[in-house]
């Protein structure tokens, strides 16, 4: 769960003005989640005033497309698509090699054959033509970064498509990055997160700082709306939100308690 609190005196006009921007009425996003978080569990977020998301890091263009349709048939609310922007990987036969004969036993154990090579399971967007050409065709209303920035180029071609943007930042140095690139808003996203951070180089030092104390240093720092992200996941978890002085708050794992849903 993501979510919007003060940041600063003039809370009340910003707060205001983001979420006018995200036109939601409800300060809460719905953390996406790549693999899980489907077009019905996001629909039901954007139908009660949050912002409902779709991860879609985890398949191609195509894929994406017909989540973004499933959800648009059940929802005429704004919602959220995110993606994976990760650094390329850099093959290492050598040690590739190792952590295949390391994992040689547990294959066997469970009568199966390891692979016998290493390959990438995710395109990065930075990367993928086709699916940044499939989101300026379907335009969805806001779609969010993971692992990284895209290059300038596609961010400027989603905002001149009317595309509000947001991205994943895990220290202050990211943060203005992200804020150096344009983009509209800052998921501030702590070491509490689930799963994976969405950190951009995983070989720099990481001072694995909290959400709310990272919230506090994007809000003192940052021009940015701020939305706080890792550990939210209830009531107890936006009110810390809030104290914090975020935007905005994203939850994940609670989500998947909503009846009905499939997560």
């Amino acid at each position: 769960m993501s979510f919007l609190a003060p940041l600063t005196n003039c809370w009340r006009l910003k707060e205001k003005t983001v979420l006018d921007k995200l036109r939601i009425t409800i300060p809460i996003i719905q953390a996406p989640m790549a693999g899980v978080s489907a077009p019905a569990l996001a629909a039901e977020v954007s139908n009660a005033g949050g912002l409902g998301s779709i991860g879609v890091g985890a398949t191609d263009a195509a894929g994406a497309r017909a989540m973004i349709e499933e959800l648009r048939s059940r929802t005429d609310r704004p919602f959220n698509v995110n993606l994976f922007v990760h650094a390329a990987p850099v093959a290492d036969p050598v040690r590739e090699a190792a952590w295949l004969e390391w994992l040689g036993p547990l294959f066997a154990e469970f009568g199966a054959e390891p692979p016998k090579a290493l390959r990438t399971i995710y395109k990065s967007f930075a990367e993928d033509i086709d699916m940044l050409s499939m989101l300026l065709e379907t335009k969805p209303p806001v779609v969010s970064f993971h692992f990284g920035l895209p290059p300038g180029e596609a961010i400027q071609a989603l905002k001149a498509n009317g595309t509000t943007l947001l991205a994943t930042a895990t220290s202050p140095d990211e943060a203005r990055q992200v804020e150096k690139a344009g983009i509209d808003g800052i998921v501030a996203q702590g070491i509490e997160a689930g799963g994976h951070r969405g950190v951009f180089d995983p070989s720099l030092p990481d001072d694995g700082l909290g959400t709310f104390a990272l919230v506090r240093l994007l809000a003192r720092d940052g021009r940015l709306p701020v939305i706080a992200a890792g550990g939210i996941m209830d009531g107890a978890g936006i009110a810390a939100g809030a104290s914090a002085w975020c935007d905005r708050s994203s939850a994940r794992n609670g989500f998947c308690r909503v009846s009905g849903i499939k997560c």
